[in-house]
């Protein structure tokens, strides 16, 4: 069976933990955080508490580097546009002379046609290092950090290991 991956694709984010090292992989706009307890003042609140580093970068459109490869490979960077031609949502990559991919990342495994103008899978590469106040990772698509704040992701998931 022959998948057919030309507006089909994924992204990816990937942690290895040695030791005291975490090392990263990301390809597309999933994302990894630490999420670390801060000193707690005066009995407050335990999610107030807390603070987070994002430990990848998204592979979005409106990077400059990133654009700058799409633009250079023969690629165009617009939003959505409706029957009025406003612009809706995020930036995208499309070809030059046609409304398609429309993707909204400039990294993704698969998407061969977003491919020909300059997306990749090439993934970024990051280690880091663990303190003691370090308490959780969370690596997610972009379904969560779509709608929700690093943040806000560090004080939903953090009270839950209190």
């Amino acid at each position: 069976m022959m998948l057919d991956t030309r507006y089909s694709g994924s992204t990816c984010v990937s942690v290895m933990t040695l030791g005291r090292k975490l090392y990263m992989a990301n390809v597309g706009d999933s994302r990894g955080i630490v999420i670390r307890q801060t000193a707690q003042v005066n009995g407050a609140d335990p999610a107030t508490c807390v603070d987070c580093t994002a430990l990848t970068r998204d592979h979005k459109p409106d990077d400059k580097d990133e654009a700058d490869r799409i633009l250079a490979n023969g690629g165009r960077i617009d939003s959505f546009r409706d029957q009025n031609n406003n612009p809706l949502g995020p930036l995208r990559v499309w070809l030059k002379n046609e409304d398609v991919p429309g993707l909204a990342m400039t990294r993704s495994f698969g998407d061969s046609v977003s491919h020909s103008v300059g997306c990749n899978a090439l993934p970024e590469m990051g280690e880091y290092t663990f303190t003691k106040d370090d308490k959780v990772v969370v690596i997610a698509s972009d379904g969560v950090w779509e709608f929700l704040e690093n943040i806000d992701v560090a004080r939903i998931v953090y009270p839950l290991y209190l």
